[in-house]
């Protein structure tokens, strides 16, 4: 029972005459927490997992006579989370779900008739911390001996450990998702020998008739095929499948109702479609069967980057003839088995592959696809066109992922070197630019853009009130999903200009019209001697970042202009989700249904990475920027 916090010495009158506020009401619980006592506290349940607890008046408050009360609802709340729930009732049952493991504390007040609230009763207990994940392959492993194969399984859930065999040419990548110095699985080779490369883990990962999850960084080399990412087959089909489907141009979880040929398979479908390849993707699939045996209420979920796709799918509805069943070979890392052969290999990189025996909640799932290193955001450098390093007509890609080179226009804009005999981007800020096939980055998840850029003072004084240069941006039908932007404004209608730098995000509907626009704007205007003279604008776009008991939106933007951070707008995220196709530009972008947008100045650098990059990430990136 709780325990009753009560000051002072409370005396109760006879019941019903001159009645007191409630006391404190009684708390039992029915499982599985138990109630912390002082010498002990013992861990049960886990996050997310429903308590069940019942409350009653305080024996005070119950007539002997007749057993009667006054108690008329009760007031709960977890002392740790936001709100509270009001239960209607004199004695009632109410299942308490903890967000979080530790120790929680659970407090209760009694309502009477007179709509009086009385003293709280508080239960402590404790929440065990969820089961990990019981198969994690990083890939981060690459060896020094060729006639090695073999990635670790470097998961601690457990003693059981499934190490994987890389075959069919499969190999390692530089190109991690952790970025420099990490690996990925390579299943990129253009040798048709090596067209069916995979890794295999010798037996089952994780009991696929028991609630599990799956999930993988994929970065997608094309899409002209059904490409799996992780699976786990039986004699004849696979128990879930993880996916891009071509047909459907989305990304898919599936999972084939019975270990048959000509069997429905169950799927949960993205919710976009065309989702960009030649970029890293975090893709997890959850399983769950309620804790429960009854198979007409298991479901099946795809998350990308961290947010659920659609509804779950319930998978009795769909295939009336669904049986759970458990996968009786290895995991498979880049491929499936479908009718009774392997087939549907991956080809590009895959990178931190997980296997959980357990249902991840949504928020869990989010956290897994933040994905950190060394206590921070883990961030890959996707894209790097510096000028420094080009010449002719063309600034080329240096960040190893071989994106197109950013071809110059025709008129207005040239490679030229500067006093140190380093070459940079010059505009003329009436047609100069420079373009590739974008996007760069999946722009659903997580990413940062930094451009080293000089504004041309003369110019820029002879632009009206009110324009716009993007500096970078990537098109989205006639406006910028994403864009870096030099603004002209009179913010107080007194004919003073000031230049405002600011980040800024569009989302569009299917007709390509502007659904929502977020614009970050700069503290403060630009000083004179900011001009003609570089500078370093980083927009970030945190695609898991929330706050809580606000509105859900879709990620949070930061600006820094050098390395200092300017204001953080609240809720400075989209409520929808924005991907950019098309024109990647240094120099000019959409805006408004026009490309009229052009930047005077130079430019020396543009990148782009894969992650939410911290501000302590962005001070050493524009360091090392400043050497290399």
């Amino acid at each position: 029972m709780g325990t009753a916090l009560m000051a002072g010495v409370l005396t109760t009158p006879a019941f019903g005459v001159d009645d007191p506020v409630p006391l404190a009401p009684r708390i039992t619980s029915d499982g599985p927490y138990t109630e912390c006592s002082a010498n002990d506290c013992v861990g049960r349940g886990e996050p997310g997992l429903a308590g069940m607890f019942t409350f009653r008046p305080n024996e005070a408050d119950v007539d002997p006579a007749t057993g009667k009360t006054d108690v008329t609802a009760y007031r709960v709340r977890l002392q740790s989370e936001f709100g509270a729930t009001v239960i209607s009732g004199a004695e009632v049952s109410h299942a308490v779900v903890p967000s979080d493991a530790g120790t929680q504390t659970l407090e209760v007040e009694a309502k009477d008739r007179g709509e009086r609230w009385g003293a709280p009763t508080y239960f402590t207990f404790r929440v065990q911390p969820a089961s990990g994940a019981v198969g994690h392959w990083q890939f981060a492993d690459r060896p020094t001996d060729p006639g090695v194969h073999t990635t670790k399984d470097t998961a601690t859930e457990g003693t059981e450990r499934h190490d994987a065999t890389l075959k069919g040419g499969a190999g390692w990548s530089e190109l991690g998702r952790r970025g420099v110095g990490d690996f990925s699985l390579d299943l990129n080779s253009a040798d048709p020998a090596k067209r069916k490369a995979y890794g295999a883990t010798s037996g089952p990962v994780a009991d696929t008739k028991d609630s599990f999850t799956v999930s993988a960084w994929a970065y997608l080399a094309g899409t002209q095929s059904d490409q799996v990412v992780l699976s786990a087959p039986g004699r004849r089909d696979a128990a879930f499948a993880l996916y891009y489907s071509a047909k459907q141009k989305k990304w898919a979880f599936g999972r084939g109702a019975k270990d048959e040929i000509g069997t429905t398979d169950v799927v949960s479908y993205g919710d976009a479609a065309n989702p960009p390849a030649r970029v890293w993707t975090h893709l997890a699939g959850v399983f769950d069967t309620k804790r429960d045996t009854d198979r007409m209420n298991d479901t099946i979920q795809l998350f990308v980057n961290g947010r659920p796709q659609g509804r779950p799918v319930n998978l009795s509805a769909v295939a009336p003839a669904y049986e759970p069943w458990t996968s009786s070979k290895g995991l498979q890392i880049g491929r499936t088995k479908d009718a009774g052969a392997y087939r549907q290999y991956f080809h590009g990189y895959l990178d931190e592959a997980q296997v959980w025996q357990r249902a991840l909640r949504p928020v869990d799932v989010q956290q897994v696809s933040e994905l950190t290193s060394d206590g921070g955001p883990a961030t890959a450098l996707v894209a790097d066109w510096n000028a420094g390093l080009s010449a002719g007509s063309e600034i080329k890609d240096a960040s190893g992922y071989a994106k197109p080179g950013l071809s110059l226009s025709a008129e207005g804009a040239q490679l030229r070197a500067d006093e140190s005999g380093r070459s940079q981007l010059v505009l003329d800020g009436v047609q100069g630019y420079a373009a590739a096939p974008g996007p760069a980055v999946d722009e659903t998840g997580s990413f940062t853009v930094s451009a080293r850029v000089r504004v041309d003072s003369a110019k820029w004084a002879a632009k009206p009130s009110g324009y716009r240069a993007i500096v970078a941006g990537q098109k989205l039908a006639d406006e910028s999903s994403w864009a870096l932007v030099l603004n002209k404004i009179d913010p107080d209608g007194d004919g003073e200009d000031v230049t405002v730098w600011s980040f800024e995000r569009t989302a569009v509907d299917a007709a390509g019209k502007v659904t929502e626009r977020v614009v970050l704007r700069a503290d403060s205007g630009m000083e004179p001697s900011e001009f003609d003279t570089p500078i370093d604008v980083s927009g970030v776009y945190d695609a898991t970042a929330t706050t809580p008991g606000e509105p859900d939106t879709s990620g949070k933007l930061r600006l820094y202009i050098g390395t200092v951070p300017q204001i953080e707008k609240p809720h400075a995220g989209l409520t929808s989700q924005a991907q950019g196709a098309g024109e990647l530009a240094l120099g000019r972008g959409a805006d408004g249904g026009t490309m009229d947008h052009y930047l005077p100045g130079n430019l020396d650098r543009l990148r782009i990475w894969s992650g939410a990059m911290s501000a302590d990430g962005l001070l050493h990136a524009l360091e090392s920027a400043v050497v290399s």
